[in-house]
C-alpha cells in the first residue's frame, strides 16, 4: 500500500508539472525506485534548467529528431501545441501548427555548409545579448551546432567551441546538461520500446497528415552516435571488403599484363627465328652472282616483305616494352641535319619507286640536340613510311628541318590522303588506324605513331600531327630541345674498317635453318665458319678452334644455355680474347643487362642482317 502510494504521489507531481501523464514516467514499473533518480535528473537538466521554456522545448523536439524512437519527439511537439505544457512551465508560449512544422523542416548539419554556420557565431566579439527567439537565424545556428554535439560528441570540436563563444560559459554549461538529458531519455526510450504514445498524441497524428509524415517518416531518425558509429563499421568494413577486393583485381590484372608481357616475348622469339632464317637466306641470295634477273626480283620481294615482318614484329615488341616503362634512351649530342641527311640517302629509292616527290628543305648548318640516335632515326623512319605508304603516286613529300626558340622542328608534310578531325583527337593512341578495305593495302599494326610519340617525349621532345581534312595532306612536326654538339667523341662517327680475311666465327645456334643461314651468309662475306648446335659442343669447339668470335645463340637446349657458354669462356684463359656476341629473339633491356653480366659484348637481336652483322664483326 505504502509503494502504491508512493507511486501515485509521483505520478500526480509528474501530471501536474506537465499538465498530463506521460507514459515515459509510468515505464519500469518492475524498479519504482529509479522512477524518483530518473524525474531528479529531468527537473535538473530540462524542467528547472534555467533556460527559457520555449527555447528548451523547441531544442527537445529538434534533438528528438535523431532518435530512432518516435515516442519524444511524438509527446514533446504535443507539448509545443498545448497537450500539456513545455517544459513543464505553465507560463511558456505555445506554438502553431506552422511554426511547428517550419522547426521539423529545418535543415539538419548535414544537409548544410556548417562551416558558414561556426563563421556566423564566431565572428562577434562577445556572446549574444540573450538565449535566440523562436524561429530566429541565431536560434537556428544554435541548434545546428547543438545537433553536431548531440549525436557527435567525440567530433564536435568546433561545434562545441562555436556554442561556446556565442552562448558564454555559463549558458553553454546549460545546453549541456540539457543534452545529457535528452541523450539520457532517448536511449531509456530504446530500452522501452514497450512504451506508446498517448491518446491524445495519437488522436493528432491521425488528424495531421503532414505532421505525422514528418515524425514518422524523418530520414534523420537514425542518426544518434550508437547507430552512426555501427553504419560506420559497416562502411569500414565494406571499404575495407572493397579494397582487398581491389587488391585481389589489381593483382589478378598485373598478373594477366605479366602473362601478356611473357606472351609477346615468346611470340617474338619464335617469330623471330623463322624470320632470321628467311632473312638470311635472302641476303645470301642477293650475294650469290645469279645474274637471271627474275632472281633479283624475287631477292627485292623477299627483302621488302622480310624487312615489313621485322618492322612490325619490333612496333609489337616495343609497345609492350612502353606499357612495362622498359624502354631505354641512350642520349648523346646528334646533330639532327646529318642524321636527316643519311635517312634520307636511304629512305629516298624507295619514295621515288612509289612515284613520289621528294623534297628538302633545310639549311647546311649543324642542328644539335640531346637524343637517342637510333630512336631518333625511328621515329624519322615511321613518319616518313608513313608518308609514303598514304601518299598516292604522282604525289609529294617535304622534309624541312628548322629552329624556333631553343627547339628544333623536323617537319615531314605530304599530298596524302590525310584525315579527320576524329582520327586527329585519338591519333597517337595505341591500335589506331584509317579505315581501310578489305585488301589492307596501308597494312601495319597502328602502334608506330603511338611508339614514336612515346620515344620523342622520353627525349623530352613532343610529336604532333594534323591535317585539313582527308585527302587534304597530313603535317607532322618532331620538336627537340635544342643541344650543343661540342661534346667529347663526337668524331666517333666513321664507317666500320673493311673486314679482315679469314676472320674465324663460331656459330652456336639450335635452330638449323638459323645457323645454316647465317653460315652462308657469313662464309660468301669471306669469314671461316664453324657451326655448333648446343653449349657443350660450343665449348668444344671453341677451345679446339680459338675463333675470333663467338655469335652465340642464348636458348641452347639441354643443361648449357648461351649465359652458360658465356661463363665458361670468360673464364678460360684460351678464349678470353674472343669477342662473346649474343643472339637471340628475347630483346628486353633485362635480356641487354643479364647478357652483358654473363660476358657478353652485346646482344644482337634476331633477325641478324648483313648490315648488323658488318657493325659487330668489324674490329672493335
Amino acid at each position: 500500500m505504502t509503494d502504491n502510494f508512493r507511486l501515485d504521489a509521483f505520478e500526480d507531481e509528474v501530471a501536474e508539472r506537465f499538465g498530463v501523464l506521460p507514459n515515459f514516467f509510468r515505464s519500469a514499473r518492475a524498479a519504482p525506485e529509479l522512477r524518483q533518480p530518473l524525474w531528479g535528473f529531468a527537473k535538473a537538466g530540462y524542467l528547472d534548467n534555467p533556460m527559457p521554456a520555449l527555447f528548451k522545448e523547441r531544442l527537445f523536439v529538434w534533438l528528438s529528431r535523431f532518435c530512432p524512437v518516435r515516442y519524444c519527439i511524438a509527446r514533446h511537439v504535443g507539448f509545443l501545441l498545448g497537450y500539456g505544457r513545455p517544459a513543464g512551465d505553465r507560463q511558456a508560449p505555445l506554438q502553431t501548427l506552422p511554426e511547428v512544422l517550419a522547426l521539423l523542416k529545418l535543415p539538419t548539419p548535414w544537409r548544410r555548409v556548417m562551416a558558414e554556420v561556426y563563421e556566423r557565431l564566431e565572428s562577434p566579439a562577445t556572446p549574444l545579448a540573450a538565449w535566440p527567439d523562436a524561429g530566429s537565424a541565431p536560434e537556428e545556428w544554435v541548434f545546428a551546432c547543438a545537433a553536431v554535439a548531440f549525436v557527435e560528441p567525440m567530433r564536435s570540436e568546433r561545434a562545441r567551441g562555436a556554442l561556446h563563444h556565442a552562448l558564454g560559459a555559463r549558458r553553454f554549461e546549460l545546453v549541456s546538461g540539457f543534452l545529457a538529458f535528452v541523450r539520457t531519455a532517448h536511449y531509456w526510450t530504446m530500452l522501452h520500446p514497450e512504451i506508446e504514445l498517448e491518446e491524445d498524441m495519437q488522436r493528432l497524428m491521425r488528424e495531421q497528415a503532414e505532421l505525422r509524415r514528418l515524425l514518422l517518416e524523418d530520414p534523420e531518425r537514425d542518426r544518434n552516435e550508437i547507430t552512426e558509429r555501427l553504419r560506420e563499421e559497416l562502411e569500414d568494413l565494406r571499404s575495407l571488403h572493397e579494397r582487398r577486393e581491389l587488391a585481389k583485381a589489381w593483382s589478378a590484372l598485373e598478373e594477366k599484363d605479366r602473362q601478356k608481357d611473357r606472351f609477346i616475348a615468346v611470340l617474338g622469339h619464335e617469330l623471330r627465328n623463322p624470320l632470321a632464317a628467311i632473312r638470311a637466306a635472302t641476303e645470301t641470295l642477293n650475294l650469290l652472282d645469279l645474274r637471271d634477273p627474275r632472281v633479283s626480283r624475287l631477292y627485292e620481294r623477299l627483302d621488302r616483305q622480310t624487312s615489313a615482318m621485322a618492322r612490325m614484329l619490333e612496333d609489337l615488341l616495343d609497345a609492350s616494352r612502353i606499357t612495362f616503362s622498359k624502354i631505354s634512351i641512350q642520349a648523346e649530342p646528334v646533330d639532327l641535319h646529318d642524321l636527316l641527311r643519311a635517312i634520307l640517302t636511304d629512305q629516298e629509292p624507295r619514295i621515288r619507286e612509289a612515284g613520289l616527290k621528294l623534297e628538302c628543305r633545310m639549311a647546311s648548318v649543324p642542328c644539335g640536340v640531346r637524343g637517342d640516335r637510333v630512336r631518333l632515326r625511328q621515329i624519322i623512319d615511321k613518319l616518313l613510311s608513313n608518308a609514303s605508304k598514304f601518299t598516292p603516286a604522282g604525289g609529294s613529300i617535304i622534309l624541312r628541318l628548322a629552329t624556333e626558340v631553343h627547339t628544333a622542328v623536323v617537319s615531314i608534310e605530304d599530298s596524302g590522303i590525310g584525315f579527320d578531325a576524329a582520327l586527329a583527337a585519338r591519333l597517337f593512341e595505341p591500335f589506331t588506324q584509317l579505315e581501310q578495305g578489305l585488301d589492307r593495302r596501308g597494312g601495319g599494326l597502328g602502334l608506330g605513331l603511338a611508339i614514336a610519340c612515346h620515344l620523342a617525349r622520353l627525349q623530352g621532345g613532343s610529336l604532333t600531327g594534323s591535317s585539313d581534312g582527308p585527302g587534304l595532306g597530313a603535317c607532322f612536326q618532331l620538336r627537340l630541345p635544342l643541344a650543343s654538339l661540342a661534346a667529347p667523341k663526337q668524331a666517333r662517327e666513321s664507317r666500320p674498317a673493311p673486314w679482315p680475311e679469314q676472320l674465324c666465327v663460331l656459330v652456336v645456334e639450335d635452330n638449323r635453318d638459323v645457323a645454316d643461314g647465317m653460315a652462308e651468309m657469313l662464309r660468301l662475306d669471306g669469314f671461316q665458319v664453324t657451326l655448333a648446335r648446343n653449349g657443350a659442343s660450343a665449348i668444344g669447339g671453341a677451345r679446339a678452334l680459338i675463333p675470333d668470335i663467338i655469335l652465340c645463340d642464348l636458348g641452347l637446349p639441354g643443361d648449357m644455355d648461351g649465359f652458360a657458354v658465356a661463363r665458361a669462356c670468360r673464364a678460360d684463359p684460351t678464349l678470353r680474347s674472343a669477342r662473346l656476341i649474343a643472339v637471340s629473339g628475347y630483346s628486353a633491356p633485362e635480356d641487354h643487362a643479364r647478357a652483358r653480366s654473363a660476358g657478353f659484348e652485346r646482344l644482337l637481336p634476331k633477325p641478324l642482317t648483313r648490315e648488323s652483322l658488318a657493325s659487330l664483326l668489324s674490329p672493335a
